[in-house]
């Protein structure tokens, strides 16, 4: 069972609250999911530049401390506006691996090309961050 954890001062409500929100119920609702959850291990650092919002998510095989603010030495680092980040939640999932080649999709690449979506380690770390975004999408 996922065990999911905000750490003290992340107000309620907040981004961090609906990043934490959103991975819990993708769990709930798609159980194969929790084999990517439980594989993870490290900190992925998210910040919304627009809402001036950062949080790191520590993944520990089956746990999950969602903190305000940059923690330790992120492995990955996602920063974009804030709506980027909510789209990153519906990238679709075909054969386990998450799909580019719709429209949401796409324009996640593009922003991704265009630097509206900068992404460090994402050649460093592929497997974490595809496990990351099947966690993070509700599709």
């Amino acid at each position: 069972m996922a065990h999911i954890e905000l750490a003290p001062g992340i107000e309620d409500g907040g981004m961090a609250t609906m990043i934490a929100d959103i991975i819990k119920g993708n769990l709930e609702e798609k159980p194969k999911r929790e084999k990517d959850f439980n594989a993870l291990k490290g900190s992925i650092y998210m910040q919304a530049e627009d809402a001036e919002v950062d949080m790191t998510l520590i993944f520990n095989k089956g746990s999950l401390e969602v903190h305000n603010g940059m923690v330790g030495k992120p492995k990955i680092s996602i920063v974009t506006d804030s709506g980027t980040l909510l789209d990153l939640a519906n990238i679709s999932v075909k054969f386990g691996l998450p799909y580019y080649f719709d429209a949401t999709g796409r324009d996640v690449i593009a922003k991704l090309v265009t630097g509206k979506l900068k992404i460090k380690g994402l050649m460093s770390h592929p497997i974490k961050l595809t496990r990351f975004t099947k966690l993070m999408s509700v599709k």
